[in-house]
């Protein structure tokens, strides 16, 4: 295997496990903890200019992870309406979620 091919599924493997453990932190973690997540995903947004998995994976000329993978499977996602969605609608319910199942129920 080349070493461009190792450095894409060593960031493909990371990236899927580290969505993977976001995505259930609801469950096994504090919300205070979820919400600092979130705020620590906007930040390197902001300061890095997207996220560090995908430049890690896909270089400066990156398209996005989500983006890529759904234009994989022959979906054709707007960008836009897929960052917003990423960027906004599933933090926001992530920490919703957290702090439905920790503190109202």
């Amino acid at each position: 295997m080349t070493r461009a091919k190792s450095r894409y599924y060593f960031f493909l493997f990371l990236h899927i496990a580290i969505l993977a453990a976001w995505y259930t932190s609801p469950f096994y973690l504090d919300w205070r903890i979820v919400i600092l997540t979130v705020v620590a995903y906007h930040l390197q947004l902001h300061f890095a200019k997207g996220c560090l998995l995908t430049q890690g994976q896909f270089g400066k000329e990156n398209e996005g992870f989500y983006y890529h993978y759904l234009r994989k499977f022959g979906f054709h996602p707007d960008k836009k309406k897929l960052s917003f969605v990423l960027d906004v609608v599933i933090p926001s319910s992530m920490i919703l979620l957290a702090i439905l199942l920790q503190v109202v129920l």
